[in-house]
């Protein structure tokens, strides 16, 4: 009985062990994605163009880092057509250049590799990318690229080619390296869209946001509104969009100042004459006039402008509750939250300031301290096809699957080591063996004497 007792607990050892090593080898990421790698979260990256009330910028860079061992990287667009789900207007033109940055900072004018939406030219010629799948291809890593500490790092820069049509283009960006977006001059857009060129691709970007949908059922309309998608009767319940969106930066060092600026957020009701709770007002500590970065044309001075449309849209097919906010989080977990942003066509200033007893007009958050690390920026209540803006001083840096931030590869990053959890699985694998050991050794030595 005492030796099939051991042997049991021999192969429990054993198996316990490989599960944890198993798991631990499954459980990392496979991709970094931006803003998210879900294709059915409605969570994208957009080019706004003419008459969309809303910013019109052509570009954004990212740096993708591959490590050094690595012999290709992936590059992946999700839904990088401009046609049909997710998208609204006629076909833009969108071209994804990625050229080798050694120095990880922007500076790379080496080409590697081209691709473009509609297959019209670069390496994917008479290829198009589809659309609501992934585009992937894979780029062998090259000489030119490699930093002096042996990573890999590119600079991607998306460009939309067609920014003078009456079209918005939602796309995500993966790639099996790491990601971040640059802090340049160009502020980029995001949307949780619910568009669609025509009405089958409408009504297909509706039942994968709503997967519960009866479009025919009129029991999901009241009076021509749609029944309450908190209530579990409703065809609205179940939506793969709640209301938020989450981005990480990374800040290299502590600072004095955090700088954050937010556009187009179009907080507040259609009119400021409509009143209470939710008007944009006058921000103090937002210089006058237009920024430097706007898009001039198409951006109101900050002011008290109203919204077109409101954020709180009265349809609840399309509406988030609460009126959107957003939060900067400190690496400790500290909140700091902006509950009055921009309202239509106009930037604020949200400015964290570790100067003692600073005024309004100057910031809006004293804090004893602005740490580097990873900071999250949480969205709220940002509603369906609400275009927003941001433009950050820090590198916006891309997620996992689990939606958890991956630190960006860089030119002198050291070696990396294993996270806690790694290390806790290591030691949890290094007790059950020594207790295996010692146990198989106590039966010997029982045996021995027992003979």
């Amino acid at each position: 009985m005492k030796t099939y007792s051991y042997k049991l607990l021999g192969v429990f050892v054993i198996l316990v062990s490989f599960f944890i090593l198993s798991f631990s080898t499954i459980s990392r990421a496979q991709y970094t994605c931006l803003p998210t790698c879900t294709a059915d979260d409605t969570r994208f990256l957009t080019f706004g163009g003419q008459g969309f009330n809303t910013f019109v910028f052509d570009t954004i860079s990212f740096g993708v880092g591959s490590r050094k061992d690595a012999p290709t990287v992936e590059i992946g667009i999700f839904d990088g057509d401009s046609s049909f789900r997710w998208d609204s207007g006629p076909d833009a033109r969108i071209e994804y250049t990625l050229f080798a940055d050694p120095l990880g900072d922007g500076s790379g004018t080496f080409q590697v590799a081209q691709w473009s939406s509609d297959g019209s030219f670069g390496n994917n010629a008479g290829n198009p990318m589809p659309d609501n799948q992934w585009f992937t291809s894979t780029v062998n890593n090259v000489a030119e690229a490699q930093a002096v500490n042996g990573n890999y790092l590119y600079l991607m820069v998306v460009t939309n080619l067609d920014t003078n049509l009456a079209t918005v283009n939602n796309y995500k960006v993966r790639t099996d390296g790491t990601l971040f977006i640059f802090p340049t001059d160009q502020p980029f857009g995001y949307e949780a869209s619910a568009r669609g060129t025509d009405q089958p691709s409408q009504q297909a970007v509706f039942q994968i946001i709503y997967p519960n949908l009866e479009i025919m059922n009129p029991d999901c309309t009241n009076l021509g509104q749609f029944c309450d998608l908190n209530d579990p009767d409703c065809c609205l319940f179940g939506s793969t969009y709640d209301g938020n969106f989450n981005f990480f930066f990374f800040l290299e060092n502590g600072q004095n100042v955090l700088n954050f600026w937010d556009g187009d957020f179009d907080f507040g009701p259609l009119s400021p004459s409509e009143g209470p709770p939710f008007i944009d007002t006058d921000d103090p500590n937002t210089p006058p006039g237009i920024p430097s970065f706007a898009d001039a044309p198409n951006t109101n001075p900050q002011a008290s402008a109203g919204t077109i449309p409101p954020d709180d849209q009265s349809l609840v097919i399309f509406l988030r509750k609460p009126n959107i906010i957003y939060e900067l989080i400190s690496p400790q977990g500290d909140i700091y939250r902006n509950e009055n942003p921009s309202a239509t066509n106009e930037w604020e200033l949200f400015q964290l300031n570790t100067e003692p007893d600073c005024e309004p007009d100057i910031c809006d958050i004293q804090v004893n301290s602005i740490p580097g690390g990873v900071w999250q920026l949480r969205i709220i209540g940002a509603d369906l096809a609400n275009i927003n803006f941001i433009r950050g001083f820090d590198r916006i840096i891309g997620v996992d699957e689990r939606e958890e931030p991956v630190p960006p590869l860089g030119p002198e990053d050291p070696e990396p080591i294993p996270a806690m959890s790694e290390w806790g699985m290591l030691a949890v694998v290094f007790f059950f063996g020594i207790f295996g050991i010692y146990h198989l050794r106590k039966k010997k030595t029982a045996d021995a004497s027992s003979s």
